[in-house]
């Protein structure tokens, strides 16, 4: 913060003209004369966002020094943007100036912040009439009461400290270490997943910042189908939900969003331009919560569910990314349940953890949970919820407690982890329950008495970020590997379902008619038509992992009946065209469909250098 304080005789002012940031005022606000008076001229500047408290207790102190030592009978504050070239947001210009007023106190005025304004001023001209400052404020860190805590929560009710706890999974053991004990061992060499990806074209972006993706044809096809596939889990709850899309990109001007924005620290990815500072999201509740609450909502229209695969941006450490799983980009499936009251919430609640360990055991996963808590109390609250959850999956359940004394936006989230090929527990799947962003976004709906009531919200990943489902898949590959079997991903996903190899060219008319049948019954199929041996067209197809393959020569001119190789049973089965579509339908049912995202024929296709 930069400042003039000038000890003048008087300070006359008249507001002209509103800029697109000023205050509302009276119409008495619009003029004043003040006499015997010390102007304090204030810029407040962007590094004061860091602890505008702070910069404000700091600011208010040497104002109201001055002013005694100089004999001044009364203070005005001035909002003055002309002090520094690096001003703050408005928003937080306009609470600083409000909380210097406030602590100032006393014959304290200020002068309306966002206006042009004409002005006269009378300085008295003695030594310490004319004074500047650069005020910085010392950091002060709100410490919370006590610290974090663990626990693990037994079926039988039982709090056991997590040193003392021997039983449960692999999974609970090596969550539990990490996260109550910080205790893990160290990675050797690469991790196996990243050839799969490697394969599937999935690298990161050398051009973009750190933790940044791209995705070649087949990884993109990958990654739509699994975005596909989020909306199609929550459409298939129950539960109404509405679609949505937005920007990734808020004004920190507008206070829900600088609030929300406080809770992520040094986590945000900013935006500044030549007007205002911008957040990029990170997750879709800004731009749901921003849509909320312009709806007009009934208790009748509740519970309901809002949508979006948000493109979401985390500054997570460049040293600590991990390609698909910790990115500084991701994008996040993201459900918000608005429920009318704590019973719903909880019940939904419920219903949305069977989905998450549903999508789980699909893939052959199994989850275990890190139940978070804001405080003691919350835990009291959903006591009863957490139990039937552990009951339901006959499990225990880490629980971590938030230190006591900070004013949390949220009473319970549950993370839900895996354990991955490299034996680390990794979070996938969440469900927490919000009670104060409806009340920061201003989300209101009508109860049955007519009476507006603030909606209790639930946020929920039911598959984790797309990237995070993408790295299940493929680490279930890999360990399908290292139990002996053939890894391979779940047919809908494959972004070649089946390929068909010619022998010659001669044969290429018969594998184009056969292709084109397959291709009408939407399954994604390509013929390898290369002048290359069939042995090698062969080993292609299996390294490309297409899940399955016919060869078409001189036996299958005329010929009904294929031997097609079935990658995940990895062995050559008989059957028709017609059989091998019914059989493809049957694995891809209630699943996404894309077409292929690149040409059919091999021979067409470029090389992509990122893959193996």
């Amino acid at each position: 913060m930069k400042t003039l304080y000038i000890h003048a005789d008087y300070l006359e002012f008249n507001v002209k003209k509103a800029t697109p940031v000023a205050e509302d005022i009276t119409d008495e606000e619009k003029q004043g004369r003040f006499e015997e008076v010390l102007v304090a001229f204030i810029s407040v500047e962007k590094r004061d966002e860091d602890n505008p408290d702070a910069v404000a207790k700091a600011a208010a102190k040497d104002i109201k020094e001055t002013a005694e030592t100089v004999g001044a009978e009364r203070i005005v504050l001035y909002p003055y943007a002309h002090l520094s070239s690096s001003l703050s947001s408005p928003s937080v210009g306009k609470d600083v100036m409000r909380k210097i007023e406030e602590l100032v106190g006393g014959d304290v005025h200020r002068v309306p912040f966002g206006w042009y304004k004409a002005f006269k001023i009378s300085c008295k001209g003695h030594p310490l009439s004319e004074l500047s400052r650069e005020i910085t404020g010392e950091e002060e860190v709100s410490k919370p009461e006590g610290k974090d805590e663990h626990f693990v929560y037994t079926l039988d009710g039982k709090m056991i400290n997590p040193e003392d706890f021997k039983d449960g999974t692999e999974c609970f053991q090596i969550m539990m270490k990490k996260e109550a004990l910080h205790e893990e061992s160290k990675l050797s060499g690469e991790p196996k997943y990243l050839r799969l990806c490697k394969k599937f074209g999935i690298q990161w972006e050398s051009m973009s910042d750190a933790g940044h993706m791209s995705f070649s044809p087949k990884g993109a096809l990958i990654f739509d189908l699994c975005s596909d596939y989020s909306w199609q889990t929550v459409n298939s709850t129950g539960l109404p939900v509405y679609t949505v899309k937005g920007t990734n990109m808020f004004n920190l001007d507008e206070g829900p969003v600088a609030e929300h924005a406080k809770l992520f620290g040094d986590r945000l990815y900013k935006i500044e331009t030549e007007k205002h500072s911008y957040v990029l999201r990170y997750a879709a509740c800004h731009q749901q919560f921003a849509m909320m609450r312009n709806w007009n909502m009934s208790y009748k229209n509740l519970p309901f569910g809002a949508f979006e695969v948000a493109d979401s941006y985390r500054l997570e450490q460049s040293g600590e990314t991990m390609l698909c799983f910790r990115t500084r980009r991701m994008n996040m499936p993201d459900l918000h349940v608005v429920c009318n009251g704590m019973d719903a919430a909880e019940e939904w609640f419920e219903k949305l953890d069977e989905r998450i360990y549903q999508e789980a055991e699909k893939l052959g996963r199994d989850y275990e949970m890190l139940v978070n808590f804001s405080s003691k109390d919350a835990f009291e609250q959903h006591k009863g919820l957490i139990s039937n959850l552990m009951k339901k999956h006959n499990k225990p359940a880490l629980l971590h407690f938030y230190p006591e004394g900070i004013n949390y936006y949220w009473t319970v989230n549950i993370e839900y982890h895996i354990l991955d090929d490299m034996k680390r527990a990794r979070e996938i799947g969440t469900v927490q329950i919000d009670i104060g962003n409806a009340h920061r976004f201003g989300i209101r709906y009508v109860d049955e008495k007519g009476k507006e009531e603030y909606p209790i919200i639930l946020h929920c990943a039911v598959i984790g970020t797309i990237e995070r489902y993408i790295y299940t898949l493929l680490d279930t590959a890999v360990q399908m590997e290292a139990s002996g079997k053939v890894g391979c991903l779940p047919v809908w996903v494959n972004p070649e379902q089946v390929r068909l190899l010619t022998v010659s060219d001669v044969h290429q008319k018969r594998a184009n008619e056969l292709a084109d049948t397959i291709q009408s019954n939407s399954v994604r199929v390509s013929v390898d038509d290369r002048s290359i041996t069939v042995g090698k067209k062969v080993r292609q197809a299996k390294q490309d992992w297409c899940s399955y393959v016919i060869v078409i020569g001189d036996n299958e001119l005329e010929s009904d009946s294929f031997d097609v190789y079935v990658r995940s049973e990895d062995k050559n089965v008989k059957m028709t065209i017609p059989e091998l579509i019914e059989r493809i339908k049957g694995e891809c049912a209630n699943k996404p469909f894309r077409p292929l995202y690149m040409p059919r024929d091999l021979s067409r296709r470029v090389d992509f250098v990122d893959q193996a």
